[in-house]
């Protein structure tokens, strides 16, 4: 999907989302009242599907977009938060054509995270992209013949949120790192398994590194992870990245690491919930 398709083929995949949580769920009472929610919703797609015309680069095509995706977020929160559990059935009997649904609501997320990422550009792209979009694709993988709506919407709602999770904080991470004024920068947590921080840098002197901790692994319970962090100056810096371990909350890290960085795992894991110690 790119932009000279979106305004035809993005709200019609996005759609499918709340066509699953619909078949996954039932009104409390009936179907009496289901569209007093249902029916803002569509006409705030609608009004998405037909009006790109004022997008005259590439922050107006991430507005579109995002805005078209919130409502969708929106819609099946509030679904899920009024209505009961309605899992029988099969998703292949309510949609033949589920397979495509799937990989056309994928190539929907992937427009809107690429025009996040093109409209607030920024060096960890190199680690985040692959990363959002290796999730996507397995969450939103070739339904099996016997899965169950129940099944299938927790995949969809879950792909989703993270879309709209990522574009949040791909719009943040730009603004912490060149905008004056805000509050010192956070971590950003993605999925549980990712962490990134990008501090301001405002005189562009490529001194001040933005970070992204990935782990591959990270049992909380046990205190146990592995993971790298990649570290991005930004100008023609090439990236670095350090192998991660952690075991009983405790990180074990390169012994040439420069001590910015190894405070950088320490508060990168605090965010997850750990917070012991460097060995």
């Amino acid at each position: 999907m790119d932009v000279s398709s979106a305004p035809t083929r993005y709200a019609e995949a996005l759609l499918f989302a709340a066509e699953m949580v619909d078949a996954a769920t039932r009104p409390p009472h009936g179907d009496h009242g289901e569209e007093v929610l249902r029916d803002p919703y569509a006409q705030e797609m609608l009004r998405h599907q037909s009006d790109w015309s004022w997008c005259d680069n590439r922050q107006d095509v991430d507005l579109a977009a995002s805005g078209a995706l919130r409502a969708t977020v929106e819609y099946v929160a509030h679904r899920h938060g009024i209505a009961l559990p309605n899992r029988t059935g099969r998703a292949y009997e309510r949609w033949p054509d589920v397979d495509d649904r799937l990989a056309r609501l994928e190539s929907a997320l992937r427009f809107a995270v690429e025009a996040a990422e093109q409209a607030w550009p920024h060096r960890l792209q190199q680690v985040l992209a692959p990363w959002v979009r290796q999730h996507l694709a397995a969450l939103l993988a070739t339904a099996a013949r016997a899965e169950g709506l129940g099944s299938l919407d927790a995949r969809v709602r879950r792909a989703v949120k993270l879309a709209w999770q990522y574009r949040s904080v791909w719009y943040e991470l730009f603004a912490d790192h060149h905008w004056q004024g805000r509050p010192p920068a956070p971590w950003w947590c993605l999925d549980g398994t990712l962490a990134v921080r990008s501090p301001f840098d405002g005189y562009a002197t490529t001194q001040v590194p933005s970070y992204a901790l990935h782990m591959t692994h990270l049992d909380l319970t046990a205190g146990r992870g592995e993971g790298e962090l990649t570290v991005a100056y930004f100008g023609t810096v090439p990236l670095t990245s350090y192998p991660v371990a952690v075991t009983d909350g405790v990180p074990t890290l390169p012994t040439d690491m420069e001590v910015g960085h190894r405070t950088a795992v320490a508060d990168a894991l605090s965010a997850f919930g750990l917070t012991r110690a460097e060995k």
